[in-house]
């Protein structure tokens, strides 16, 4: 492998030391419209050598002498235009964007202008929200570049109207992931998690992203399942030259590296993401029908199985680090590109701490002050995540006509955690208690997702066709969460005769079953999920007359979807009840890494019992579910001169969901459950887009969607979720949810990748679905509501400082041409009708906002990019206003809320010979302010500021956050 990487490396250096030619590509359009221009012609003027451009408007000329030249560009019914003075560099790409005129028979001169403009850059990127049929926000991949975001969701953050929650899960407009679909190049992509309608975007890192698209108003082309966003990432494709880069970052935390992490022992190859089986079930225990029921032999099998370690140790965190790989190679046929291929491999590792503090109340029912303190609980967090990539595109063109693509992404992502927790309970008592439990929590997400992509132009017809078919697997492994709990009075209870063993911490430990309150704890669970879609699109473009001109569209889509969940709990309990064999109580009194040793399982002495293994896996804890969709759609997209536009049409779903689980008492009756639903919808969708000019537009939009029960959501599973005390069940009785959307928005673009929008939105929901609290305490499980609605605005833009400096060849000119400001603000406002929700009091609104809706959402950013010294700078500000995390249910459990945070940013990166090598540098979080979550008093039903008020409302839980400052070198061959 040594020996094959130097080889390559030479190679490539070779290649690109001798190679003295250069290349240009880009993309024709029409000026007015932007739509691309398939068959324009492209000649290096002087030559004989020439391109045409492909069924998508895109052209390259291969093996350019290095130099300047001049272009003419050609189209029928186009005025010819001529560019000079494009610069060909050796072994690098010139980028071109080409826009032609239309002509008439007053105007067949040639114009000369010179066009540069990077394919890659913000300019595309607002070519292409400028003339998408659809409301859009965006970013591209020069953009990330100039950010210290790691992964896709620090990207997503940055995009208009969106934010994330959990460090993982995408926000839209306020709607909460339940109603924002994810797409991988196209491709729909299953939810990520067991327990939530959601795809978590920290599984790939940004390094991969081509762009990342938001599209906020449907089409019949799209799919019907969304509210928020269609969130729809790009990983890249041919490169335009063929490239090898290595890149190495390390990084520090200020409350982490170096400091002292507690960590158990795990496995091999943890440093992979995965578990090497140091965490597998033991073989020795059978499946559930076969499980024992005599303590007996309860007893004996806890003696049979493999020794684990309980115990905890100590080291210093490491620095964060991370590395990639990447190489790109374009082999060409006839000085044509022919096939293209892209392989990127990285790797993450990043440590973290949290301190995390919570905070139990009783209500006291005085609106005037806070309840009563009862508990209080620190948790220590110590995490090690692990984010590895690989990704694998292969494009084939075959000729200007046809291409077929093959995109292939595999993406390990690991979150191993151990959780030190301190507590004082019951703080009213005169003898409070006080307790240590440890938590050793390993995840493991594995997504494969690999796509069969093909476009097509029948030149004779004027047809396009593009298909895609796709395949993607997620697994998620929850091996061995382990929880073992220890708990002592504070005084010694009775003074008059005292017992020091009141005060000593002894483990907690149930007799015969397994609950959350008890140690010795160990859990178990796998999610396997499949889905397969395939795509077929049919276009064709009709010009009725010189103003007006129809492109219709059809074509359909098939989705299956496939999932089986399993889960076993499993507790040590204690073995004898006195007579024959006494349980040894002094047992408990051992520290967590000799505890749970063999010698203390079973009969550890004549009388002298010690643990048994007892099974809390019910019935439910394991289901299988699956879903079929069929869906077809008719759409015109209708142009009308160069200032009206309408898409048009409806789109048809047909959906089959069916999941399947035991019955609670399946161990007696063998029952199994199986709820089996399809249900029809009918989705009209327009978009007219108005052009004031050729900067400007007004758009209109209105369409239909709605929102499903998700796999999870039905299922009678229930989990316990040790960080926020939560546990988690589902509802089968749940309905789809429909949504009404109107969209009113203002473009401006002023040129030079700059611009300025600005967006009404209203959403109506008939049955949202949402996430609520049971009446029994700390219970969240999932209900429809009868309606909702949201609506607010949104405001972005990205302006160039130079643009108000109108002397641009002074230094100072050229520095503010370089300085980019950009902003973007969403407010938002949600109603959700709670007027007949179970145990309202009578005097208690019937409405409040959206579970997951801020009121606003901000971000801002100041960027430098000096191109000609290779030399950049920015600095990026967000905030999300506060929000409701659970929703309460006016008895048990108060709303609980979010508070809103400040997170600053800032990067700056340096190029050095000939931009091979870059240095950059990034601070990540520089204020690294708390998150609390805290109880809206709701005693006072007149107040309806939900801004958190530090003399009424209780504050639940703070987590403290530390900043994060690092340095990349990557070096291009």
């Amino acid at each position: 492998m040594q020996k094959l990487f130097y080889s390559l490396l030479i190679l490539f250096v070779t290649h690109f030391g001798y190679t003295q030619t250069g290349r240009i590509s880009g993309t024709v359009m029409d000026s007015k419209t932007g739509e691309t221009l398939p068959g324009a012609t492209i000649l290096i003027d002087g030559t004989a050598k020439v391109a045409s451009a492909d069924f998508d408007g895109k052209f390259s000329l291969n093996n350019v002498p290095a130099g300047k030249v001049t272009l003419a560009v050609s189209y029928i019914s186009y005025t010819t235009k001529k560019i000079a003075e494009v610069k060909v560099i050796a072994n690098e790409v010139t980028d071109i964007n080409i826009l032609l005129e239309p002509s008439s028979s007053q105007d067949l001169s040639e114009v000369e202008v010179v066009v540069t403009l990077n394919k890659e850059n913000n300019t595309a990127l607002v070519l292409q929200q400028k003339n998408n049929a659809s409301v859009s926000d965006g970013i591209s991949a020069e953009t990330i570049k100039r950010t210290p975001d790691k992964n896709t969701s620090d990207v997503l953050k940055r995009v208009s109207g969106a934010s994330i929650q959990d460090n993982k899960f995408a926000i839209v407009r306020g709607l909460n992931e339940r109603y924002n679909a994810a797409y991988l190049n196209g491709a729909p992509l299953p939810s990520s998690e067991s327990d939530r309608k959601a795809f978590a975007f920290d599984i790939f890192p940004s390094n991969m992203l081509d762009n990342l698209v938001i599209t906020k108003t449907a089409r019949p082309d799209m799919p019907g399942e969304f509210a928020g966003g269609i969130i729809d990432i790009s990983t890249k494709s041919i490169p335009e030259k063929n490239f090898f880069s290595i890149s190495v970052n390390g990084g520090y935390n200020t409350i982490t590296t170096g400091k002292d992490q507690v960590y158990y022992k795990g496995g091999k190859k943890d440093w992979l993401g995965i578990d090497d089986g140091t965490r597998s079930m033991p073989s020795q225990i059978p499946a559930i029908e076969d499980f024992p029921y005599i303590k007996n032999d309860q007893a004996a099998m806890a003696k049979s199985l493999p020794e684990s370690d309980w115990g905890t140790y100590n080291k210093k965190f490491s620095p964060n680090s991370s590395y990639q790989i990447s190489t790109g190679y374009n082999i060409k046929l006839k000085e044509r590109d022919f096939i293209g291929i892209i392989a990127s491999a990285s790797y993450n590792k990043t440590n973290n701490f949290f301190k995390a503090t919570r905070f139990s109340f009783s209500d006291n029912n005085d609106i005037n002050r806070k309840s009563q303190l009862d508990a209080v609980f620190t948790d220590n967090i110590y995490s090690t995540q692990i984010l590895a990539g690989g990704l694998l595109n292969l494009t084939c063109k075959i000729n200007s006509n046809n291409s077929i693509s093959s995109k292939n992404l595999y993406s390990i992502n690991s979150d191993d955690r151990t959780i030190i927790r301190i507590g004082d309970g019951n703080l009213t008592d005169p003898n409070p208690t006080m307790s240590k439990t440890n938590a050793y929590w390993f995840t493991s997400n594995k997504i494969a997702s690999t796509q069969l992509i093909g476009d097509h132009f029948i030149p004779k017809a004027k047809i396009k066709v593009n298909w895609v078919g796709s395949y993607s697997n997620v697994k998620r492994d929850v091996p061995n969460l382990r929880r073992n709990s220890y708990g002592r009075l504070k005084y010694i209870s009775d003074p008059n005769e005292p017992n020091p063993n009141d005060t000593i911490y002894q483990a907690i430990i149930s007799p015969s079953s397994v609950g959350n309150d008890y140690g010795g704890f160990m859990f178990w669970s796998s999610l396997k999920e499949n889905i397969k879609s395939f795509k077929l699109d049919i276009s064709r473009a009709f010009k009725f007359s010189d103003n007006v001109t129809v492109d219709f569209k059809t074509g359909g889509q098939t989705q299956q979807r496939s999932r089986e969940f399993n889960a076993r709990q499993f507790g040590y309990t204690s073995y004898g009840s006195g007579f024959p064999i006494a349980f040894t109580d002094s047992l408990l009194f051992l520290p967590q890494n000799q505890i749970f040793t063999n010698q203390n399982m079973g009969l550890i002495a004549p009388g002298k019992g010690g643990f048994k293994l007892t099974e809390g896996t019910r019935p439910t804890d394991s289901y299988t579910a699956s879903s079929t969709l069929n869906a077809g759609y008719l759409m015109a997209d209708v142009k009308y001169k160069q200032w009206f536009r309408a898409v048009i049409g409806a789109r048809v779903e047909a959906y089959n969901q069916k999941l399947i689980y035991p019955d609670v008492l399946y161990v007696l009756n063998k029952k199994v459950i199986t709820k089996d639903t399809t249900v029809l919808d009918v989705l009209p969708s327009a978009n007219l887009i108005f052009s004031l000019n050729e900067k400007q537009n007004i758009r209109l939009s209105y369409s239909q969607t709605l929102n499903r029960p998700e796999f999870r959501e039905i299922a009678p599973f229930g989990f316990y979720d040790f960080t926020t005390l939560f546990f988690t069940n589902g509802n089968d009785t749940l309905k789809r949810a429909k949504v009404t959307n109107y969209d009113l928005r203002y473009e401006l673009y002023p040129g030079k990748g700059q611009l300025f929008s600005s967006t009404l939105f209203y959403k109506d929901f008939i049955n949202p679905i949402e996430q609520i609290a049971r009446t029994n305490a700390n219970e969240i499980s999932y209900a429809n509501l009868p309606k909702a609605k949201c609506y607010g605005f949104e405001l972005e833009y990205r302006i160039i400082i130079g643009t108000f400096y109108k002397n641009d060849s002074s230094t100072f000119g050229k520095i503010l041409n370089n300085l980019t400001l950009f902003t973007n603000f969403a407010y938002i406002k949600s109603i959700v009708d709670v007027s007949k929700q179970v145990s309202k009091p009578a005097d208690a609104p019937n409405t409040r906002s959206l579970q997951g809706q801020s009121p606003y959402l901000f971000n801002a950013g100041l960027s430098y990019v000096d191109n000609e010294n290779g030399f950049s700078l920015s600095a990026i500000v967000n905030r999300v206003g506060q929000r409701i995390s659970v929703v309460g249910n006016y008895g048990t459990q108060l709303d609980i809320w979010e508070n809103g945070r400040t997170v600053l940013d800032l990067q700056a990166s340096k190029s050095f010979f000939k931009n091979k090598l870059e240095i950059r540098v990034t601070a990540r979080d520089i204020l690294a302010k708390t998150q609390l979550q805290y109880l809206y008093n709701k005693k006072d039903f007149n107040d309806k500021d939900t801004r958190l008020n530090k003399s009424k409302d209780d504050i639940i839980r703070t987590v403290q956050n530390g900043s994060t400052y690092a340095i990349q070198i990557t070096y291009k061959f």
